[in-house]
């Protein structure tokens, strides 16, 4: 009995003539809808990051030093207002209207807020200082130089390299 042939076997197969997994509106959909997603999740993180009093503001950069809490550290003590000059560079005034400038420790930062105040946070992200309030701490004082190139420092004299915690005086 010889074997009856049906039309599948004759046919070729051409990858080229199939029809498309997806119309051109399904490509444009496939694009579209993973960035409109993007822009939205980043429109709500930044929402969020400006609705909060915590930290909110701009970054200012304040020069650190490696040192972390528990490494031993200098026990010179340093003591002023906390202020800022015009490029938002954070230092201390002492009551003879000298400017302590400090290496902060690791992870510090600062920021300004809408009225201009610098705010110094401490590596978890808690508040450590505002402008205007007197601090103290301890640590070294060692030459500007070991930090030339550093923004928001002297180009010479005497830095304060912080190994302590902030303590905001009365």
């Amino acid at each position: 009995m010889p074997e009856q042939q049906t039309d599948h076997e004759d046919e070729q197969f051409d990858r080229w003539s199939r029809k498309p997994a997806l119309s051109t509106r399904g490509y444009f959909l496939a694009v579209l809808v993973p960035v409109l997603l993007a822009a939205a999740g980043f429109g709500m993180v930044t929402i969020l990051d400006h609705t909060g009093d915590s930290g909110s503001g701009a970054a200012v950069r304040v020069p650190t030093s490696e040192w972390i809490p528990g490494q031993p550290g200098g026990d010179t003590r340093f003591q002023g207002a906390l202020a800022a000059d015009e490029h938002d560079c954070v230092y201390l005034e002492t009551a003879d209207q000298h400017q302590i400038w400090p290496i902060w420790p690791a992870g510090y930062t600062a920021k300004v807020d809408s009225q201009g105040v610098v705010t110094v946070y401490d590596g978890k992200n808690a508040v450590v200082a505002r402008e205007g309030q007197q601090v103290q701490m301890t640590g070294s004082p060692t030459s500007a130089r070991s930090y030339a190139g550093e923004r928001c420092l002297p180009g010479d004299g005497d830095v304060a390299v912080i190994q302590s915690s902030v303590t905001v005086l009365g």
